[in-house]
């Protein structure tokens, strides 16, 4: 204990005979604090007390700074957002998109899926079968020219995926087995989850809106 408790102190006058050194290089400056068996060339960086006041210096005088507003003109981002909107109602209107795809958002995962897809979705919360439904979670719709990002979806008014059940049904058997060794624990689990079947009917773009 005695020799941390040196080391500490020995650890402090060192310290100390930096600052001191820094205002005054002559060593009666130094050996006036206790430290006489020290003698250092310069003092470090973190402990120069020049470089501290002048730091102060600086910040005063950026304080006493007027500051000017800086107005950023927003005309051309505009110009170009509006020019960009055009050019994709030109397109849709021209009803040449070729191929669309959407990228939806259906029980927990996002599927890929085009006109004519069929996906399989592992739920049981779907109507009948031959119920037509609309898929309300869409994060993404392109064609061969332009693609529309939703943050984080688009909206209904942009884009309608429509969609048919076509089955209910069970998925193949998932075996578990559990083993525990010098135990006499062995446990069999046979699981089948209910799955939906769905056949993407249709993908419709209109147009946006300014």
């Amino acid at each position: 204990m005695n020799v941390n408790i040196w080391r500490r102190c020995e650890t402090l006058f060192k310290h100390v005979a930096h600052c001191c050194s820094s205002i005054s290089k002559s060593p009666d400056s130094i050996r006036s604090v206790g430290c006489w068996r020290y003698a250092f060339s310069r003092p470090p960086v973190s402990y120069s007390v020049q470089r501290y006041f002048h730091l102060q210096s600086v910040c005063q005088a950026n304080k006493s700074q007027s500051v000017t507003d800086v107005s950023v003109s927003q005309s051309t981002d505009v110009n170009k957002s509006r020019d960009i909107v055009e050019a994709v109602n030109a397109q849709i209107n021209s009803e040449d998109l070729g191929r669309l795809f959407a990228v939806v958002h259906v029980a927990g995962f996002q599927r890929k899926v085009t006109v004519n897809d069929i996906i399989v979705v592992e739920t049981s919360s779907y109507p009948s079968v031959g119920t037509r439904i609309r898929l309300e979670k869409v994060l993404l719709v392109g064609s061969k020219d332009f693609t529309l990002v939703g943050r984080p979806l688009l909206s209904r008014s942009v884009v309608n995926i429509e969609a048919t059940v076509i089955e209910k049904t069970l998925s193949p058997m998932v075996l578990s087995f559990l083993m525990v060794r010098r135990r006499r624990v062995r446990k069999l689990r046979m699981q089948k989850t209910q799955q939906v079947v769905l056949l993407i009917n249709s993908i419709e773009v209109n147009s946006l809106e300014d």
